[in-house]
């Protein structure tokens, strides 16, 4: 199979999600709760960018201001000039959380098509396989998810968020849940399919480790309300060295140190 590769909206250029003084509270008043304070950010189309900070302190309700999921209390976000609504409503955002939240009757590969059922068209049998090959399940696509181990299940949610070719995939702690082995190695996978596919990549994750394993750039995050503390561009070359490379440590190293102060 040859990977397509993710292409931004019709008459862009490089700039992708450009987000402007983000600010999100909840309830009123003294009630309030300041989950995001006065972010700013761009992530350049084709770009991989990762976002850490501590349990809590606003990452996923940023993402899911660039999903079009929550509406910011005040500032802008933009996705290719538009708003994440309408990126969302052509279905160019693809996402996949920690819960795969497959559907437990169907096949692996009936979870995949579902993305075309959901938004009203035939399934694209072509593209549903390359999307199964690209993950490496083109054989096992019949299991349905109790068959299928924790990993599998995850690969699956991956290429149902690819599937429509996504110019936007977004990534809440996708491996979250499962052991340090299997997630060492899904981080291998994930970072061989964005590289075949290359869509504009947000990930939040509270690894370091994974972060810099698999971002161009990594954005820390204070505590609650979340604002950026450093922007750390990643050294590495693709595909990334083991974690015991030098340079990997080191880019470790200074994403720690900003979270420590």
């Amino acid at each position: 199979m040859t990977a397509r590769k993710a292409s931004a909206p019709s008459g862009e250029g490089e700039a992708g999600i450009h987000g402007q003084a983000l600010s999100k509270s909840y309830g009123s008043a003294r009630r309030a709760v300041h989950a995001v304070r006065d972010v700013s950010l761009k992530v350049r189309s084709s770009e991989f960018l990762a976002i850490i900070g501590p349990s809590g302190c606003g990452k996923t309700t940023l993402l899911r201001m660039v999903a079009g999921l929550e509406t910011p209390t005040s500032g802008t976000i933009s996705c290719w000039g538009r708003s994440p609504a309408e990126l969302a409503r052509e279905h160019r955002i693809g996402m996949v959380f920690q819960d795969p939240a497959l559907l437990p009757w169907a096949s692996l590969r009936r979870n995949v098509e579902f993305v075309y059922r959901a938004a009203g068209r035939r399934p694209d049998h072509e593209r549903v396989h390359e999307a199964l090959d690209l993950v490496g399940l083109t054989s096992l696509a019949h299991l349905r998810p109790h068959e299928a181990s924790g990993g599998m299940r995850q690969r699956t949610a991956l290429a149902r968020a690819l599937v429509m070719e996504p110019s936007l995939l977004l990534l809440d702690e996708p491996f979250g849940a499962l052991d340090a082995i299997t997630r060492r190695r899904l981080n291998g996978e994930l970072e061989r399919v964005w590289t075949a596919v290359r869509p504009t990549t947000v990930l939040i994750t509270h690894s370091v480790e994974e972060a810099v394993m698999l971002a161009d750039r990594v954005v820390v995050m204070s505590d609650r309300p979340a604002t950026i503390l450093r922007e750390v561009t990643v050294p590495l070359a693709r595909p990334r060295p083991t974690v015991l490379d030098e340079t990997f440590r080191d880019t470790v190293r200074e994403c720690m140190e900003a979270l420590d102060a």
